[in-house]
């Protein structure tokens, strides 16, 4: 009889034991710590640029360049919490390229991100410039009559679009549109990161608590979330709109974020339910885990598909509502009307509605036509990527 171990012992001893001790620290506890220390760690630094600053910074990060950090550190931290199996994680990523359009606009929402969160770090404000209004695209070309000046070439009576201009000027004020189409894409990723980073951990937070305490806690929780969804963002905003002067697209993104969590509370609240009876869950209280260890290193990571998938296909809706506020104009008595927006932040509606509704149209017609192009192509990225997310995360 041989001496050698059996087929069953040699796998029973091939298992590393300590990976199932919850006091072990592994790559998730590591990825836990990053998560807790990252948002201190920019709620810090805000806190010394604001006791330190004496005044508006002339130089540095504004109110709007922390809101996005500090969106983009929560985001990031609520991600790595949920962050389970690595090897799932590249299986659905595998399910997922075989979306090609889905791919596509994976890729387009990477770089308007990217636009929107570096961008600004290179372009200033662009002077304004009379004698080179209406400069065309660089692809287009526009009678020359229509021009103070060409700042192309001059081709059977159309002056063409020069490299200095990428995109073309503004038909009155002679602005470049490359960095206003860059700040008006920093205000979009803003609204979005500000309201899902308000969204996300609220929601979690509700439904994990009310999954887990019960009782009228639960119900007391549940019926706030319901309150909540039955107002609309833009009526909150609109009854605010009078009191805040300064920072409306700040206002604009905590509304949105504050009055939308209850959809991804209650999503939360019955994951968590439906899933406390699985066999994973038994096995993991009778290796010694309470329920809160039970809810963070083995429900939430299980929810995190579908929340994904759900905040992703909200996100248009605040793409939108961002973009329409500006296209609405209140009458103030005995002065020229304002706009529902922040008047004091560049917008991608904002420069739609000056290129379509104001000024320079049909002639200028790309001062309107880029940015509305980018929103259409935004909103359209946002759900092909939901829908191909719904189908490889949540399969059944």
């Amino acid at each position: 009889m041989s001496d050698s171990p059996s087929t069953e012992e040699r796998r029973f001893d091939a298992v590393d034991w300590s990976s199932l001790d919850p006091t072990t620290t592994d790559g998730g506890s590591r990825r836990t710590v990053v998560a807790v220390l990252l948002p201190l760690v920019v709620a810090a630094a805000f806190a010394v640029d604001y006791l330190t600053a004496d005044g508006p910074p002339a130089s540095g990060p504004t109110a709007l360049d922390w809101l996005l950090i500090g969106a983009a550190a929560v985001l990031v931290s609520v991600g790595l919490a949920l962050v389970g199996d690595t090897q799932r994680v590249r299986e659905q990523w595998s399910s997922f390229r075989r979306h090609r359009l889905a791919v596509a606009g994976l890729v387009y929402l990477v770089a308007f991100f990217a636009v929107g969160l570096v961008g600004p770090l290179y372009f200033t404000d662009p002077e304004l410039n009379v004698l080179v209004n209406a400069q065309p695209p660089v692809w287009g070309s526009i009678d020359v009559r229509k021009v103070p000046q060409c700042a192309g070439v001059v081709v059977d009576g159309r002056c063409r679009g020069t490299l200095e201009f990428l995109l073309g000027t503004t038909a009155r004020t002679g602005k470049d549109l490359v960095p206003l189409v860059v700040f008006g894409i920093r205000s979009t990723v803003t609204v979005v990161l500000g309201a899902a980073a308000l969204i996300v951990p609220t929601g979690i937070v509700v439904g994990v608590v009310a999954a887990t305490v019960g009782g009228r806690v639960e119900s007391t929780l549940m019926w706030v979330s319901e309150v909540l969804q039955t107002f609309p963002a833009i009526l909150v905003y609109f009854t605010l709109f009078w009191v805040v002067v300064d920072g409306r697209l700040v206002l604009l993104t905590v509304v949105l974020g504050l009055v939308s969590w209850g959809g991804v509370a209650r999503l939360v609240r019955n994951e968590i339910r439906e899933r406390s009876d699985e066999l994973f869950v038994h096995a993991a209280t009778v290796g010694g885990l309470d329920r809160w260890q039970t809810v963070r290193r083995h429900l939430l990571p299980n929810v995190g598909s579908s929340l994904v998938t759900t905040v992703t296909l909200q996100v248009p809706l605040f793409v939108i509502l961002e973009a329409s506020v500006s296209f609405v104009r209140i009458p103030v008595t005995g002065g020229t009307p304002t706009t529902l927006g922040d008047p004091s932040v560049v917008s991608l509606g904002q420069l739609v509605y000056q290129g379509f509704f104001s000024t320079g149209f049909p002639v200028a017609w790309w001062v309107g036509g880029v940015p509305a192009v980018l929103l259409v192509c935004t909103v359209l990225s946002f759900n092909l990527v939901g829908d191909a997310l719904a189908d490889v995360l949540d399969p059944q």
